[in-house]
């Protein structure tokens, strides 16, 4: 009961945000309501994960890092939530000890203490959501960690949900597409995520996941691009214009943008919507 309250007031108050942003801040175009909603889809999604990791945590506090109870744990949270790749404790020396689903038991007792995310979580002791990072997997990925405290207070370790920015973006992504699209036929989107770094770790089109803004070749180009680049890092929601070349044509195009905002746990990430300036 005190969950679904508690998902039912977080989507009231983000409808809420939603209507203000939209009346206050979206170009007169399909492009700011498509934006604000995946941010919010995005958001919800992110403080329900977060949620629910919270809730393993307890449980895990009181069946510990291993054994068929805490193996039950992991395997719930990571089939509820198709985009996570793993999910897995840890304990305090920095050693994976449960890991779930059972595609990725090898990767038990592997040791992720030299890790910059396990170095910086180990410093705070407190809810975390990563950069991009190269995981043990072999992918590069984010992961979501929540710390696991005893019933006296002491830190058993910690457990955390692993998974590509680009799985958890794709869905929400397309279905915002799917609605708008029938609005606004003629005036295709695409959808970027950034890091406050300048990485993109989500570009709908394919084209860009991976790529540093401020670093890559391809874009030192345009001046224009990389100057929003900057407006982007500094202000939360905003608009702006940029050149770039479109992938399909091989062409110069000039694009009209849109960004907002994804936070957890200290980590942001900007999301822009795009559409070519006819």
């Amino acid at each position: 009961m005190l969950k679904k309250l508690f998902l039912i007031t977080l989507a009231l108050s983000l409808m809420l945000m939603f209507a203000y942003g939209c009346a206050a801040t979206a170009p007169p175009t399909g492009l700011g309501p498509t934006n604000e909603l995946i941010k919010y889809t995005i958001q919800i999604e992110l403080i329900k994960l977060d949620f629910e990791l919270s809730k393993a945590a307890t449980e895990l506090s009181r069946t510990g890092l291993s054994g068929e109870e805490a193996k039950n744990v992991l395997n719930g949270l990571a089939t509820q939530y198709p985009f996570i790749i793993d999910t897995c404790t840890t304990d305090p020396a920095g050693k994976m000890v449960t890991v779930a689903p059972d595609a990725y038991l090898n990767y038990e007792d592997t040791d992720i203490s030299q890790q910059s995310v396990t170095i910086e979580f180990n410093k705070t002791k407190k809810p975390m959501l990563s950069q991009m990072f190269p995981a043990v997997e072999g992918i590069n990925a984010v992961v979501l960690i929540r710390p696991i405290v005893s019933q006296n207070g002491d830190f058993m370790g910690s457990v955390s949900a692993l998974f590509k920015p680009e799985t958890l973006f794709a869905g929400p992504t397309e279905e915002q597409f799917a609605v708008y699209y029938k609005h606004w036929k003629d005036t295709p989107y695409s959808i970027d995520v950034f890091q406050l770094d300048g990485l993109d770790i989500y570009d709908s089109t394919g084209n860009d996941t991976g790529k540093n803004l401020f670093t890559d070749p391809t874009a030192q180009q345009f001046t224009d691009l990389i100057a929003l680049g900057h407006q982007m890092v500094a202000e939360e929601r905003g608009t702006g214009s940029y050149t770039t070349i479109d992938p399909a044509t091989g062409k110069t195009v000039k694009k009209h943008a849109y960004w907002s905002t994804v936070k957890l746990h200290d980590t942001v990430w900007r999301i822009m919507s795009a559409q070519v300036v006819e």
